[in-house]
C-alpha cells in the first residue's frame, strides 16, 4: 500500500466502495423501484403482492417488506441491473456475468462491514443465478452450464457463466449454504468435462433445438473461464480443478504475452493487420497491431498469480510483474472507461503479492479515471453510488445518449475492487487470488 495514504484516505476509499455496494442493493429488481406515492417519490417494492386483506388498497405501512416479500409474480426477482440510463430511468436487467460481479462487490462489503443487508441482497441474487443454472440431467453435455440471460434461455456462454459461478462460491464462503457450493461445483465440473489441453475450454453450450457444446482455444480472455475452478480448488483442495488453471496460465505466458509484458487478444499468428478490431471495452485502442492488444483483460492476469501461489514457479511471477510494468508505461486513456480500474487492480495485486510496487501510478490517475465516474448527490436512487461509463455499445448505449449517461455493472465492479484494495480492507472477492 502506498506510504502516502493516510487512515483518512483509506476510510474515504472504503466509503466510496460501500456506496457502490449500496447501488447494487438499491437497484436490485424485485425489491425497489421509484414511483410517485402521495406526492413524494420514495422507494417501494417493485413486485406486486397479494397482501390480504387489503391488496386492492394501500399496502399496510407497518408491514416490514424487507423481511417478508409476500407472494411475487415477477421472474426478475433478485436480478441486478446490467446498466441504468440516467436521463429517463430505463435500464437493462442483469446477465449471468453481471450477477456474478454484483456478488463480488456485495460479498466483499459484507465481509468487511458485517451488515446483513449486503448478504441478504447477495443471497437474493444467488437465487436468480440458480434459476439460470442447467441442472436438468436431460442435458448431460451442458449440465452445470449457466444460461446467459433468463431461465428460459438456450445459450450458455462459458466465460460469462464462470463469473456467476465464482459469485456463488464467494457467497458460500460467507453464509455456508451448501446449495451455492453445489451449483458452483456443477459449473466447474461442466468446464472440466469439456476441457482438453489440445482443444481448449468450452465456449458455448446450446440447449435447443439440440444440445451442443463447442470449444475454442483462440481467445486470451476466454482463459478466465477457469477462475471459478481456482476458487473451488482453494475451497476443497481437489487437485483435478487445478490442472486447467495451470494450463491457462501457461497459455498466457507461452502464447499471448509479448516480450514487453502486454497481452495479445488472439494468438499472434492469427493477427491480420488489415482487419483490426473496432474499439470496444476489450481492445481496439491505438494504431496498427496495438489495436490487437488486450486492455480490459477481465482479470486474465489473476491466473498468473494463482499459478504462482500453487506452484511457486518464477515464470508466473515474472509474467505478472512484466504485465504490470507494461501497464504503468501507458498513459490511461479516457475510453474505455472500464480499463483503468481493472488494470489498477492488477498493479495493486502485483504490488501486494510480488513486491513490485507501482501503486503510485494508480493514485496518480485515480481521481480522473475512477472517482470522477462515481455518481454522487444526484438524488436518483438508481444512480447514486454506481460508476458511469458504458463501453460495450460504442458511444452511448441501447437507449442512445452518451456513454456517461449510463451507470454500469462493469465499471462499478472494477472500480469498487480498486477502492476496496486501496482501503486496505478488501482484495477483489471473485477477482482475487484469495477470494472472499
Amino acid at each position: 500500500m502506498p506510504d502516502r495514504l493516510t487512515d483518512k484516505d483509506k476510510q474515504g476509499y472504503l466509503d466510496r466502495a460501500l456506496r457502490a455496494a449500496d447501488w447494487f442493493v438499491r437497484t436490485q429488481l424485485g425489491q425497489w423501484r421509484r414511483r410517485a406515492h402521495l406526492g413524494d417519490e420514495r422507494l417501494v417494492w417493485d413486485d406486486e403482492y397479494f397482501a390480504a386483506p387489503n391488496f386492492e388498497g394501500e399496502r399496510d405501512p407497518s408491514k416490514d417488506w424487507s423481511r417478508d416479500r409476500g407472494i411475487a409474480f415477477n421472474a426478475d426477482r433478485g436480478r441486478f441491473l446490467y446498466y441504468y440510463y440516467m436521463p429517463d430511468g430505463r435500464y437493462v436487467p442483469g446477465l449471468n456475468w453481471t450477477m456474478g460481479r454484483a456478488l463480488f462487490v456485495l460479498t466483499e462489503a459484507h465481509k468487511i462491514t458485517g451488515q446483513a443487508g449486503y448478504l441478504q441482497s447477495a443471497q437474493f441474487g444467488g437465487k436468480y443465478i440458480e434459476a439460470l443454472c442447467v441442472t436438468d440431467p436431460h442435458y448431460p453435455a451442458a449440465l452445470g452450464a449457466i444460461r446467459e440471460l433468463t431461465a428460459q434461455g438456450i445459450i450458455c456462454g462459458a466465460l460469462d457463466g464462470a463469473q456467476a459461478a465464482s459469485g456463488l462460491l464467494m457467497l458460500e464462503r460467507l453464509d455456508g449454504q451448501a446449495n451455492w457450493l453445489r451449483l458452483g461445483r456443477m459449473f466447474c465440473d461442466y468446464v472440466l468435462r469439456h476441457w482438453t489441453a489440445d482443444g481448449g475450454l468450452p465456449s458455448v453450450a446450446r440447449l435447443h433445438p439440440e444440445e451442443k457444446v463447442t470449444r475454442r482455444d483462440g481467445s486470451c480472455i476466454g482463459l478466465c473461464t477457469v477462475i471459478p475452478l481456482w476458487h473451488l480448488y482453494k475451497r476443497t483442495g481437489e487437485e483435478k480443478y487445478l490442472a486447467p488453471v495451470l494450463w491457462a496460465a501457461d497459455r498466457i505466458v507461452d502464447v499471448y504475452q509479448r516480450p514487453d509484458g502486454a497481452l495479445w487478444t488472439v494468438p499472434p499468428d492469427r493477427i491480420d493487420p488489415a482487419r483490426p478490431p473496432e474499439p470496444n471495452h476489450h481492445h481496439g485502442i491505438g494504431q496498427g497491431e496495438e489495436r490487437f492488444l488486450l486492455r480490459n483483460d477481465d482479470c486474465t492476469m489473476l491466473l498468473l498469480l494463482t499459478a504462482m501461489e500453487a506452484t511457486g514457479k518464477p515464470k508466473y511471477r515474472d509474467a505478472a510483474v512484466a504485465y504490470a510494468r507494461w501497464i504503468v508505461t501507458q498513459t490511461p486513456t479516457e475510453r474505455p472507461y472500464c480499463v483503468f480500474p481493472v488494470q489498477a487492480n492488477h498493479v495493486l495485486d502485483v504490488a501486494r503479492q510480488c513486491g513490485a510496487d507501482h501503486s503510485e501510478w494508480v493514485l496518480d490517475h485515480l481521481n480522473d479515471r475512477v472517482l470522477a465516474l462515481q455518481v454522487t448527490g444526484s438524488g436518483d436512487e438508481r444512480a447514486d453510488g454506481g460508476f458511469r461509463g458504458e463501453d460495450e455499445q460504442g458511444e452511448g448505449g441501447v437507449f442512445g445518449g452518451t456513454s456517461l449517461d449510463y451507470v454500469v455493472t462493469r465499471t462499478t465492479c472494477y472500480a469498487a475492487g480498486t477502492l476496496f484494495r486501496l482501503s486496505g480492507r478488501g482484495g477483489g472477492s471473485g477477482f482475487s487470488v484469495a477470494g472472499v
